[in-house]
């Protein structure tokens, strides 16, 4: 009876082992490489950044940054290099993301963990200024509005709660963007590489639906063009991003950037408009200003500057 009541036993122990490995078993994995895109690239964009390696927009596209960022993961972690997330890359990225330790960081702190929270909050629109390490005033008055926003203990210390909670959101959206070669936009010209940067498109997509949703198709792309300017001129940042995201006297540039709308799903005309104005299509020259008259005054626009052109809604001014 005994006997019985033990071979009982080691079937049914027998049967549960198989069940746990089977689950273990059917954890599965999408392989993705250069050009893949999806929530799957953003799950592994936002796992990178939390480790450090993925300084860039999390924008659901496998383009070269990412790809970098692979590559330096499992150089550093004694994996395959061939820059291409399989099994054994994304079990080892996630298992470690899962348990990342937070270090408190609070004003002057400084070093890595701060570059990786500056850069985090950059991303979300929450931090527009230099990502240097240093914990000053400005990355303390990000920490508090990311706090505000999303009903956090508001100390302006980013401690466990906030750094977790930080990590985790993504303002990633992704829209079909091409992949094919662009031209990747920078101060003083324009370079071609195999991918184009897809995050300038990506944000001017972004800005241009924002601004220029109900106007014409030739309005749109030259919004693209009055960004493009702005990065071209020793006057603005130098990328499309922070061109976007400018502050002057704490005030954004950009009336989307201060409402939100800037944090968009972009139509696709206005992705088509951002690559015609990465391609080199200037409806307005050498605008670097616009403002809606039926909306604005733009008093210092008009006293300062010169008219180009109306087009729709907007007047453009250089």
């Amino acid at each position: 009876m005994q006997l019985k009541k033990l071979v009982s036993i080691l079937l049914i122990l027998l049967f549960l082992s198989v069940q746990v490995v089977g689950v273990f078993a059917n954890d599965s994995y999408v392989t993705l490489q250069f050009r893949s895109r999806g929530n799957e690239v953003v799950r592994l964009q936002q796992a990178l950044q939390n480790k450090g390696y993925y300084n860039s927009s999390v924008d659901g596209i496998y383009g070269q940054i990412t790809e970098s960022a692979v590559i330096n993961f499992q150089r550093d972690h004694g994996l395959r290099i061939d820059g291409i997330a399989g099994r054994e890359t994304q079990s080892t990225l996630y298992a470690k993301s899962s348990n990342a330790a937070y270090t408190t960081l609070q004003f002057r702190s400084r070093g890595t963990e701060v570059v990786k929270l500056q850069q985090a909050l950059q991303n979300n629109g929450y931090y527009n200024s230099s990502v240097d390490g240093i914990y000053g005033q400005i990355t303390k008055r990000a920490v508090i509005n990311f706090q505000r926003d999303y009903g956090l203990r508001i100390d302006g210390i980013a401690g466990r709660e906030t750094q977790s909670k930080l990590y985790a959101v993504s303002t990633a959206v992704t829209p079909t963007v091409a992949a094919a070669t662009t031209p990747t936009v920078s101060r003083g010209g324009t370079t071609t590489t195999r991918n184009s940067d897809s995050s300038d498109v990506y944000w001017l997509a972004r800005i241009i639906h924002a601004e220029a949703n109900g106007e014409p198709y030739q309005g749109k792309v030259a919004v693209g063009n009055v960004v493009l300017n702005r990065v071209r001129s020793n006057e603005f940042p130098n990328t499309v991003y922070n061109v976007i995201f400018e502050y002057y006297k704490n005030i954004p540039q950009f009336s989307p950037v201060a409402e939100g709308t800037i944090y968009n799903t972009p139509s696709q005309q206005s992705i088509q408009a951002a690559e015609d104005a990465l391609n080199g299509s200037r409806p307005v020259g050498n605008s670097t200003y616009f403002f809606n008259p039926d909306k604005a005054e733009g008093r210092w626009i008009v006293n300062n500057k010169s008219y180009v052109t109306r087009i729709g809604g907007h007047t453009f001014y250089q």
